[in-house]
């Protein structure tokens, strides 16, 4: 059986391996505020959502994609305050726990 790690598992490794001048963009895995707050803190300059945009958009068209965007906004917003985190800067990695 082969070794699938999630992406988000990954990025502190990478981000060791090519230092500070590589952007890293996580994708795949992220659902929620609390998977965004992750890949960032784990070194990620950004994540992208694909799937769950895409069944909001079947779901819901332009409503229930601005829907989903709002519930990651908040479940963010919500974790950044919990975590003493003013701006996206300050989510390192000593904010989460292994």
């Amino acid at each position: 059986m082969e070794d699938n790690p999630c992406p988000a598992s990954l990025v502190q490794e990478i981000r060791k391996a090519v230092g500070p001048d590589f952007k890293i963009i996580v994708d795949g895995g992220i659902r929620t505020g609390g998977d965004v707050f992750k890949c960032l803190a784990l070194g990620a300059d950004a994540v992208l959502i694909g799937r769950p945009y895409a069944i909001a958009a079947h779901g819901g068209r332009a409503e229930g994609v601005k829907l989903y965007t709002q519930i990651i906004a908040e479940e963010l917003k919500e974790i950044m305050i919990m975590t003493d985190c003013r701006s996206l800067k300050d989510i390192t990695s000593d904010k989460i726990r292994f």
